[in-house]
């Protein structure tokens, strides 16, 4: 890495470019959903059927730009511990596999409510249903998904504090965003009725957007990063 300052502040675009995509497609999707009530649901998704494949196409964006995020913070970060890094990297690289292949229920969900030919052997209501079902099954996935983007902050978090071309501060909301993710997505498997994963989420967008600009900002000090980089 020629120029680690450079490539901090690409990996902060990309960062934010994923950021601002995950949300765009999460407010776009929660918005056609009415809880409880498949029929509904599936009218406002056929009423708005270009925004929800834009939404769909956000999501998959988001997950290229963050498995360049992830490449590009391994690089960066490896002088703080080249093992660690490495670790973390296949951390945030399983997260996002896990997040695109559950995807595909999400735009699933229209197949349900086409018209095609083979779909008349179920009757409305069952196909409302299954487009719900597949959207659930989409959310649930992005749950577990979260659960690795967990521990990758946490790993991230660990990284920074030992590096020294970066404020351990930093460090610290990583931290905080990372036991955010997993205590919201345990709690979400376990005890659902509690429901404070929504509570969470700005606590873990919090650290991990601070962390992004700064990155975009600020970078990281070269001179240090070479001087670490050169003792491992």
């Amino acid at each position: 890495m020629t120029s680690p300052q450079t490539w901090a502040r690409v990996a902060g675009l990309l960062y934010i470019i994923n950021i601002a995509t995950s949300v765009f497609a999460l407010l776009t999707t929660q918005g056609l959903l009415v809880p409880n009530d498949a029929a509904q649901t599936a009218a406002n998704i056929a009423a708005a059927e270009p925004t929800f494949r834009l939404a769909y196409v956000a999501i998959v964006f988001a997950g290229v730009t963050y498995v360049a995020v992830v490449a590009i913070l391994y690089q960066l970060m490896k002088p703080a511990e080249p093992t660690l890094s490495a670790i973390a990297a296949f951390m945030g690289l399983a997260g996002c596999a896990i997040g695109a292949s559950t995807g595909l229920n999400q735009i699933a969900a229209l197949s349900y409510l086409g018209d095609a030919s083979y779909l008349t052997a179920f009757s409305q209501e069952q196909l409302q249903a299954m487009a719900r079902l597949s959207i659930r099954a989409s959310g649930l996935g992005n749950t577990i998904a979260l659960v690795f983007f967990g521990f990758y902050c946490l790993l991230l978090a660990t990284l920074v504090f030992r590096a020294r071309f970066l404020p351990r501060w930093l460090g610290a909301l990583l931290l905080l965003a990372g036991i955010g993710w997993l205590v919201g997505t345990l709690t979400t498997f376990l005890m659902p009725s509690l429901g404070i994963a929504g509570t969470l989420i700005p606590v873990s967008g919090l650290g991990e957007a601070l962390f992004t600009l700064w990155l975009l900002v600020m970078g990281v000090n070269a001179q240090r990063w070479r001087e670490q980089a050169n003792a491992t």
